[in-house]
């Protein structure tokens, strides 16, 4: 996700000076994401879930700083 956030910066001057090739590339871009799995997403879903609920319950034991 934050790389996603991160690529909106060149994205942006790509389609300030050249806006059909940003276009071309947002367009690849999903379909690319649109061919991924919903299992997968829904995989990553419950992984970072899990990863914030264990360590919210690591600070709240006091076994984590």
């Amino acid at each position: 996700m934050y790389a996603m956030i991160l690529w909106a910066l060149p994205m942006g001057l790509i389609a300030a000076f050249r806006p059909e090739a940003a276009r071309d590339i947002a367009s690849g871009m999903s379909a690319y994401l649109g061919g991924l799995p919903e299992p997968l997403y829904a995989l990553f879903g419950t992984g970072y879930l899990g990863y914030t609920a264990a360590r919210q319950w690591g600070k709240v034991k006091g076994v984590e700083g």
